[in-house]
């Protein structure tokens, strides 16, 4: 079985869960904090994700983040059932998968805006507004800097990407130039 059709598997059953207990936003936001925290710190990361540990020590070491984050009681059993099976390692997939089911039954579409310098609230409402616009969908943001494409923004939405960059343009404008 590939990871992507496991992951997928993880995240139905969450979803499934979280939607019949109401708790599907707040469960999305327990496990990116859980995802940030082992994104963060590698010697966690690789205890978790070592073969040798015996699966008691790994479900108990998980328990306790679970406990210290204070982490809802849905969330915290997802995640030591994950850290029973060996699949801690692919949390970061099985989140990615349930956000996309999450976002499916809300009826929302995520939007990855780059910019190469921060957005105000007023610019973040004004492209959420569009987006939303465009999309016939409820969009939100997650916004990354980025100071190489030097202005303007690119903006990702599933599969589809909008690049108004102004290093992109200058890119084109080099190639026109190139060709005259």
């Amino acid at each position: 079985m590939t990871a992507g059709s496991v992951a997928k598997r993880y995240a139905r059953a969450l979803a499934e869960v979280a939607a019949a207990s109401g708790e599907l936003e707040p469960v999305r936001q327990d496990l990116q904090s859980f995802n940030a925290l082992l994104r963060d710190n590698r010697d966690l990361r690789q205890f978790l994700a070592n073969p040798s540990v015996l699966k008691t020590d790994r479900v108990e070491v998980v328990g306790q983040i679970v406990g210290r984050m204070g982490l809802r009681p849905l969330s915290g059993t997802f995640l030591r059932i994950l850290a029973e099976a060996g699949r801690l390692t692919g949390l970061e997939t099985i989140l990615r998968t349930f956000e996309g089911l999450l976002d499916e039954r809300l009826g929302r579409v995520k939007a990855v805006v780059t910019t190469a310098v921060p957005l105000d609230a007023a610019a973040q409402a004004r492209l959420m507004a569009r987006l939303t616009a465009v999309t016939g969908k409820q969009a939100y943001l997650e916004i990354r800097q980025d100071p190489a494409i030097l202005g303007g923004l690119i903006t990702q939405i599933g599969s589809q990407v909008f690049d108004g960059s102004l290093r992109t343009r200058l890119a084109r404008l080099r190639d026109e130039l190139v060709r005259a």
